[in-house]
C-alpha cells in the first residue's frame, strides 16, 4: 500500500483544485519560504483526522479555508482527498483504491467520506488504527516534531512505540471494557439498594394481604346488597324525574312559540337598524357627492372668472392697438404733408439752380470774350475757392439739421422719462396689491384645507362612531345574555342548596328537620368547612363519604336524630358528636420531618377554614392526611413515613396507609358539595359585576348617540364655512388674475418705452458724434477758405492793373457762382429730406399693418373666448342644478332617517314587551328545570355511585342484582355490612397484588444480581488478558526497536553508540522511554546536552529504527533535516533512499542533498499573491532522457 494521489481544494493557500500524483519511492516538495509547501503535510495530517487547529498552525479550524487575496475572494469550504493503493489489502476494505475525503465549511460543519460514501471521523480513525498512519502516528513528522520527540516526557514518548507495537486498538478496547465495568458496578449497587428496600416492605405487606382478603369477601356481599338498593332508589327517582320533565317540555313549547315571535321582532329591529345604517351610508355618500359638486362648481366658476379677465385684457389690448393705429395714421398724414412740402421746395430749388447756372454761363461767356489771357493759376485758385465755399455751405446745413434733430430727440427723452416714472409707480402699486391678494388667498386656502380636513376627519369619526355604537350595542346584548345565564345558574344552585341536593336521603331529611327546628343539629361536614378551589379535589377525595356526616351537639342529639330517621323511615346517616370526637394529628417529630419533604402542600386540616367549635371534628378526619402536589412526591413521602399515613395529591390520587394507591380520572361535577357555597358567592359577584357593566354600557351608548348628533351639526357648520371660503377664494383669484393682466400690460408698455428710449438715445449719440465731426470739418474749411482768399487777393492785386476794366464782370460772375452753389446745396438738402420722409413713411406703414394684424387676431381670440364663456356658463348652470338636487336628496334622506329612528324605537319597544313575556316563560321553565335538575342530580349521584364504586351501568346492575326485600330492610342490611368492614380498620386492597409483585421482583433482582456479578468477573478477566497481550507486544517491539536504533545510530553518525531505556521496566503498560546517545568522540550524555543537528539526527535514527521494525505505507517529513549540515544531509538522504523500497517518503525540504535523492520533485510557487501553484518534475525520467541522449 502506498499514497497514490492527494487532491486539495480551498485548503489554506491552495485556492484552486490542486492534485499531487505520488509514486513509490521518494517525492520532494520544494519551494521558497511562504510558498505553501508545508500546507501539503498539514493537509495529509488533517484528512487523517487531526482535530487540533493549533497542530495545523492555526487559531481555529476555519483558518484552514482559503481566506482570499488582493485579487481573489475567499472560498466557503476546504476539501482534501487522499487516495491510497490498497491492492495488497492492507486496509480492511474490499477496494483496490481507498479514497478518504474530509470537507469543512465556514459555518463549522464537517463532512467525512470513504470512497465517496459518507462516514464518521471514528470510522476513519479505526480504519488506520495500528497501521502506522493517522494523525498522531509516526508516519507524519511536521515542522518541529523531530524536536518534540526528543524533548517530551518519557511517558509521553511511548506513544510512537505503542503505535509501532500495534497495541493502540487494545488500549481502546480496554477503555471500553473499563467503562462497561464501571456501569456494571453501578448497576450492582442499585440492585443491592432495591433488594434491601424490598426486604423491608415485604413483611408488613403479608399481614395487610390477609386483611385485604377478608375485606374483599365482605365487600362482595356489600356490593350485591347495596347495588340492589341503589337500583330501587334510581327507579323511584326516575319516576319523579319523568313527571317534572313532561311539565317542563310543555312550558318549553310555549316558550318556543314566544321566542319565535321575539326572534321575529328582533329581526325587525335588526332590519330597521340595517336600513338606518344604509341610510347613514347613503347620506355620507351624498355629502361626499355634494362636496365634489361644490368643488367642481367653484373650479368652473374660477375658470369663467379667469376667462372674463382674459376678455377684459383682450378688450384693453384691442383699444390700445386701435389707439396705436390711430397714432400711426396721424403720423402718416403729418409725414405725407411734410413730404409734399419738401418735394415742392426741392422742385423750386431745382428751378432756381437751373436759372442761376444759365446766368452764370452767360456771364462767363461775356467775361471770356473780355479777358482771354487769365493765367491758369488764378483760375485754379478761384476754382478751389469756390469749391471750398460750396463745402462750407453744405457743412453748415448739416450742422443745423443735426442740431435740430438732437433738440427733438432730447425732448422725446424727457417725455420718455416722465412716462417711465409713471409706469413704475403704477407697477409698484400693483405689486403691493398682488402681495395683499396672495396673502389673503393663502389664508383662505389654509382655512379651506383646515375645514376640509376637519370635515373628512368628522366623517371618519362619524363612521367609526357608528361602528363603535353597533359594537357597544352588541356587547350590551352579550352582557345581558351572560347575566341571564348566570342568574339561571345561581337560581339553580340556590334551589339545590335549599333542597340539599346531592346529600344522601338520611342526611337530607335530618338537615330539613334542622330547618324546621330540630335541636342539636349543627350541619353536614360539607356545610361547616370552607375549602379554597385549589384544594377542593384533594379534600373531597380525602373526606369521601365523610362529607355527608352530620355534626351534632352530643351523643343524645345523635340518638334523637337516629330515632327520627327510624320513625320516619327516612334512611340512614352518620353523626359526629362534638363531645366525643377527638382530634388526630401528626407527632411533632413527624411534623418536622414533613416540613423538610419536597412537594408537600400541607396537612389537609390546615388547608381548610372552619369555626373553632368544629376543630376536633375536622382534625379527626383530616389531621393526619397529608396533601402533596404529585403522585410521585406522595410515594416518596409515604415511603419516608413507612406508609403510616394517608397521602392525597391535588389531582385526587391517594396513597393509602400501607402503600396501596387509588387514582385515575375523576368525573367533573360542576356542583360538588364542597364548592357549592363558593360557586354561589362567585356567581353573585359575577351578577353584580355584569349589572354594573351593563349600566356603564348604557351610559356609553347614550354618550355615543349624543356625540353623533354633535358631529352632524359640526359637519353642517364646516360645509357652510367651506362654501363661503370658496366664494372668497374665487373672488380673490379673479382679482389676482386681473392684476396679473395689468402687470403684463405695464410690462409691455415699459418694454416698448425702453425700446423707443434706446433708439432715441442712439440717434442723439450718433447726431452728437456727427455734429462734432461736421463742426471740425467746417472749421477746417474756414481756414482753407481764408487761405485761398488771401492767395486770390494777392494774385488779383498783381493783376489789378490788367483786369481793372473787368472787375465788375468778375464780381458778377462770382456772385452768380456763389448763388449757383447755394442753389445746388439747397436742392441737395431738400432731396435728402424727401428721402428721409419717404423712409419714415414706409416704416409707419409697416407698423400700421402689424397693428392691423394684431387687431384681427385679437378679434378672433375674443370671439373664441366668448364661445368658451358661454360653454362655462352652461356648465355652471348644470353644476348648480346638480348641487341643488343633491342638497334636496340630503334633506329627504335626513327626514327619512328621522322617520326610521322613530319606527326603530317603536319596534324596539314591541320587541322589549315580547322579551318580557319570554322572560316570564323562561322563569317558569327554569323552575321546572330546577326540579328536573334536582332529580337529575340525584339520579346522576346514584348512577355515579354505581359507576364509580362498582363500575356498573344501571341496566347491568338491575339484571345482576335484583331486589331481595323492602327498601328499609335492604338499607339496614347494607349498614350492618359497612360496620363489619369498618371494624377491619384501614384496608390496603393492593397489598395482595403488591405482595405478589414484590415477591416476584425479589426473585428477578436476585437473578440479575448474579448475572451482573458474573459479567463483572468476565470483564476483569478480559482486561487482564489484554494487559498481558499489550505488555508482551510492547516488550517485544521495544526490544526490536532498541536493537535497530543502536545499529541505525552508528550508521547515521558514522560511529558512537545510543540506547533506549525503560523508566519503569516492571510496569510495561505505563513505563516511559528515555533516549541516551554518544556521538563519535563524545561521552554518553543526555539528549539535552546535544547540539541541534545531533538531536535531529538522533530523532531520525529513532524514526528509521521504527520503520525497520514496522514499516509504514508512507512517511511525510516536513523539513526534518533543516538543522543538519551538508554531510549529514547527504547521509540522511542516502539512508532514506535505502528505505524507500519498503516505505514511500514525501519530503518537504529546502536542502539540495534531499532533492538529489528524490524520484519526483514538486515545486510550489506563488505566481499570484497568496495562491499556491504546483510544478512537477520526474527526476527518473530526466535521468533516462540524459542517458539516452549520451
Amino acid at each position: 500500500m502506498y499514497l497514490k494521489r492527494l487532491e486539495l481544494i480551498g485548503f489554506k493557500s491552495f485556492a484552486d483544485r490542486t492534485e499531487f500524483e505520488f509514486v513509490p519511492g521518494v517525492t520532494a516538495v520544494v519551494g521558497p519560504n511562504g510558498s505553501g509547501k508545508s500546507n501539503v503535510s498539514d493537509s495529509i495530517r488533517w484528512v487523517l483526522g487531526e482535530q487540533s487547529a493549533k497542530s495545523l498552525r492555526g487559531a481555529k479550524m476555519e483558518d484552514i479555508i482559503f481566506a482570499g487575496s488582493d485579487s481573489r475572494k475567499p472560498v466557503n469550504f476546504a476539501e482534501v482527498s487522499l487516495t491510497l493503493d490498497n491492492t495488497d489489502r492492507s486496509l480492511d476494505l474490499e477496494y483496490s483504491e481507498v479514497t478518504v475525503t474530509r470537507r469543512v465549511y465556514r459555518s463549522g460543519d464537517s463532512e467525512y467520506s470513504i470512497n465517496k460514501r459518507s462516514c464518521r471521523l471514528k470510522d476513519i480513525m479505526e480504519l488506520f488504527m495500528d497501521t502506522g498512519l493517522g494523525r498522531e502516528a509516526y508516519s507524519i513528522i511536521g515542522q518541529g516534531k523531530i524536536e518534540e520527540i526528543l524533548s517530551t516526557k518519557s511517558e509521553e514518548r511511548r506513544g510512537i512505540f505503542e503505535e509501532a507495537a500495534g497495541i493502540v486498538k487494545y488500549k481502546n478496547r480496554k477503555r471500553e471494557a473499563q467503562k462497561k465495568l464501571e456501569e456494571t458496578e453501578q448497576n450492582l449497587v442499585r440492585i443491592h439498594d432495591i433488594v434491601s428496600e424490598i426486604n423491608e416492605q415485604i413483611g408488613p405487606l403479608s399481614e395487610q394481604a390477609e386483611t385485604a382478603k377478608t375485606y374483599k369477601t365482605l365487600h362482595q356481599q356489600l356490593v350485591e346488597r347495596e347495588v340492589a338498593l341503589y337500583v330501587q332508589q334510581i327507579d323511584l327517582t326516575h319516576e319523579k324525574w319523568q313527571e317534572a320533565s313532561k311539565k317542563a317540555e310543555q312550558l318549553k313549547e310555549e316558550l318556543i312559540a314566544h321566542s319565535t315571535e321575539a326572534s321575529s321582532k328582533e329581526a325587525d329591529v335588526e332590519q330597521a337598524k340595517l336600513k338606518v345604517n344604509q341610510l347613514d351610508q347613503s347620506l355620507d355618500e351624498l355629502q361626499q357627492v355634494l362636496l365634489e359638486v361644490s368643488e367642481e362648481t367653484e373650479k368652473v366658476e374660477g375658470q369663467r372668472e379667469v376667462l372674463k379677465e382674459r376678455l377684459r385684457n383682450l378688450a384693453s389690448n384691442r383699444n390700445q392697438t386701435m389707439e396705436q393705429m390711430h397714432r400711426l395714421t396721424q403720423k402718416q398724414r403729418d409725414v405725407d404733408s411734410e413730404l409734399a412740402t419738401e418735394q415742392d421746395k426741392a422742385t423750386n430749388a431745382k428751378e432756381k439752380r437751373r436759372e442761376t447756372e444759365g446766368l452764370l454761363a452767360k456771364a462767363e461767356a461775356e467775361l471770356a470774350s473780355m479777358v482771354q489771357a487769365l493765367t491758369d493759376d488764378v483760375d485754379r485758385l478761384k476754382g478751389d475757392y469756390f469749391e471750398t465755399m460750396n463745402q462750407s455751405a453744405n457743412q453748415r446745413n448739416e450742422v443745423r439739421r443735426e442740431q435740430q434733430l438732437i433738440t427733438a430727440n432730447e425732448a422725446r427723452l424727457a417725455r420718455f422719462a416722465q412716462e417711465h416714472t409713471r409706469l413704475e409707480e403704477e407697477d409698484a402699486a400693483r405689486l403691493g396689491k398682488v402681495e395683499q391678494i396672495q396673502q389673503s388667498l393663502q389664508e383662505i386656502e389654509r382655512g379651506i384645507i383646515s375645514a376640509l380636513e376637519s370635515y373628512k376627519q368628522l366623517m371618519e369619526e362619524q363612521r367609526q362612531g357608528q361602528q363603535e355604537l353597533e359594537a357597544q350595542r352588541r356587547t350590551m346584548q352579550q352582557m345581558e345574555q351572560r347575566r341571564e345565564a348566570t342568574k339561571s345558574r345561581l337560581d339553580l344552585l340556590k334551589e339545590m342548596q335549599a333542597d340539599f341536593a346531592g346529600f344522601q336521603q338520611g342526611v337530607k331529611e335530618i338537615l330539613k328537620a334542622r330547618e324546621k327546628g330540630f335541636a342539636g343539629i349543627h350541619g353536614a361536614v360539607a356545610e361547616l368547612v370552607t375549602v379554597p378551589e385549589r384544594y377542593e379535589t384533594a379534600v373531597e377525595v380525602a373526606l369521601g363519604g365523610a362529607l355527608q356526616n352530620v355534626v351534632v351537639k352530643n351523643e343524645a342529639a345523635g340518638r334523637e336524630a337516629i330515632a327520627y330517621l327510624k320513625k320516619h323511615n327516612a334512611g340512614r346517616a352518620t353523626f359526629l358528636p362534638l363531645d366525643v370526637i377527638r382530634s388526630r394529628q401528626l407527632s411533632a417529630e413527624d411534623r418536622r420531618k414533613l416540613d423538610q419533604a419536597e412537594g408537600v402542600v400541607g396537612i389537609a386540616s390546615e388547608l381548610v377554614s372552619f369555626s373553632d367549635t368544629y376543630r376536633a371534628i375536622v382534625e379527626s378526619m383530616l389531621g393526619n392526611v397529608i396533601v402533596t402536589e404529585t403522585l410521585e412526591q406522595a410515594n416518596r413521602v409515604a415511603r419516608s413515613f413507612s406508609y403510616r399515613y394517608r397521602i392525597v395529591t391535588l389531582d385526587g390520587d391517594i396513597v393509602n396507609a400501607g402503600g396501596s394507591m387509588t387514582g385515575g380520572a375523576l368525573k367533573k361535577n360542576s356542583t360538588n358539595l364542597l364548592g357549592r357555597n363558593r360557586q354561589a358567592e362567585e356567581l353573585e359577584a359575577t351578577m353584580a359585576a355584569l349589572a354594573a357593566q351593563i349600566e356603564e354600557q348604557e351610559t356609553v351608548i347614550r354618550a355615543h348617540r349624543a356625540l353623533a348628533v354633535q358631529r352632524e351639526q359640526e359637519q353642517e357648520r364646516l360645509r357652510n364655512e367651506g362654501e363661503s371660503l370658496r366664494v372668497k377664494e374665487q373672488e380673490l383669484k379673479s382679482l389676482a388674475q386681473q392684476t396679473h393682466s395689468e402687470g403684463r400690460t405695464l410690462s409691455d408698455r415699459l418694454y416698448m418705452l425702453e425700446q423707443d428710449k434706446e433708439a432715441c438715445q442712439k440717434e442723439v449719440a450718433e447726431s452728437q458724434v456727427k455734429l462734432t465731426q461736421l463742426e471740425a470739418r467746417l472749421a477746417e474749411l474756414a481756414r482753407e477758405e481764408e487761405l485761398l482768399s488771401q492767395t486770390i487777393a494777392e494774385a488779383e492785386a498783381k493783376r489789378q492793373a490788367q483786369i481793372a476794366s473787368k472787375e465788375e464782370m468778375n464780381q458778377r460772375i462770382t456772385s452768380l457762382k456763389v448763388a449757383c452753389a447755394q442753389a445746388a446745396e439747397e436742392h441737395r438738402a431738400r432731396l435728402e429730406q424727401v428721402d428721409r420722409l419717404t423712409q419714415q413713411r414706409l416704416t409707419l406703414s409697416t407698423e400700421w399693418e402689424e397693428a392691423n394684424r394684431t387687431l384681427a387676431s385679437l378679434d378672433d381670440l375674443e370671439g373664441s373666448n366668448e364661445v368658451v364663456e358661454a360653454e362655462l356658463e352652461s356648465k355652471i348652470a348644470e353644476l348648480r342644478a346638480d348641487k341643488d338636487r343633491v342638497a334636496g336628496l340630503i334633506g329627504e334622506r335626513r327626514s327619512e332617517r328621522a322617520l326610521l329612528y322613530s319606527q326603530l324605537e317603536q319596534v324596539e319597544l314591541a320587541a322589549k314587551d315580547i322579551r318580557k313575556k319570554v322572560k316570564a316563560l323562561e322563569d317558569a321553565v327554569h323552575q321546572e328545570e330546577v326540579k328536573t335538575n334536582r332529580y337529575d342530580v340525584e339520579l346522576d349521584h346514584l348512577l355515579n355511585k354505581l359507576t364509580e364504586e362498582y363500575e356498573l351501568s344501571y341496566d347491568l346492575a338491575k339484571q345482576k342484582y335484583p331486589a331481595q326485600g323492602e327498601l328499609a330492610e335492604e338499607q339496614q342490611a347494607v349498614a350492618l355490612l359497612k360496620q363489619k368492614i369498618t371494624a377491619l380498620g384501614t384496608v390496603n386492597l393492593g397489598a395482595i397484588e403488591e405482595y405478589e409483585r414484590l415477591f416476584e421482583r425479589m426473585q428477578f433482582l436476585s437473578s440479575q444480581e448474579a448475572d451482573l456479578s458474573e459479567a463483572k468477573a468476565m470483564l476483569y478477566q478480559v482486561i487482564e488478558e489484554m494487559d498481558t497481550e499489550m505488555s508482551r507486544r510492547f516488550k517485544e517491539t521495544f526490544e526490536d526497536i532498541r536493537e535497530q536504533f543502536r545499529d541505525v545510530f552508528v550508521q547515521l553518525f558514522g560511529g558512537g553508540r545510543a540506547d533506549l531505556i525503560l523508566t519503569m521496566p516492571d510496569n510495561l503498560l505505563e513505563t516511559g522511554v528515555d533516549i541516551v546517545a554518544q556521538p563519535p568522540g563524545k561521552k554518553l550524555q543526555n539528549l539535552a546536552l546535544l547540539s541541534g543537528g545531533e538531536r535531529a539526527l538522533t530523532a531520525m535514527g529513532l524514526l528509521f529504527a521504527i520503520l525497520r521494525v514496522k514499516p509504514v505505507p508512507f512517511c511525510v517529513l516536513d523539513e526534518v533535516e533543516a538543522a543538519l549540515d551538508e554531510a549529514n544531509v547527504t547521509r540522511f538522504a542516502e539512508y532514506m533512499r535505502h528505505f524507500s523500497g519498503q516505505t514511500q517518503f514525501i519530503c518537504v525540504t529546502h536542502r539540495k542533498g534531499t532533492m538529489e535523492s528524490a524520484d519526483v520533485l514538486y515545486g510550489i510557487t506563488m505566481q499570484e499573491g497568496g495562491v499556491s501553484k504546483l510544478v512537477s518534475v520526474k527526476l527518473e525520467d530526466t535521468k533516462k532522457m540524459i542517458e539516452s541522449a549520451s
